[in-house]
């Protein structure tokens, strides 16, 4: 599975094709790829934090 996140408020989900509106925000946001595709940079979630360092 793919860790999407909201490019709005950050909330990542686990999914294949992101929802057209956040669960979180409700709003019809964008979501970007978030999944670490290296050992070192995901840790346990697998998520890729330079994402969130460049949603700002």
């Amino acid at each position: 599975m793919t860790k999407m996140m909201c490019t709005m408020c950050k909330y990542t989900i686990e999914t294949e094709t992101p929802p057209e509106r956040c669960p979180s925000c409700g709003n019809a946001c964008t979501f970007v790829d978030a999944t670490c595709y290296t050992p070192e940079c995901g840790f346990d979630d697998n998520i890729n934090t330079d994402i969130y360092k460049n949603r700002d």
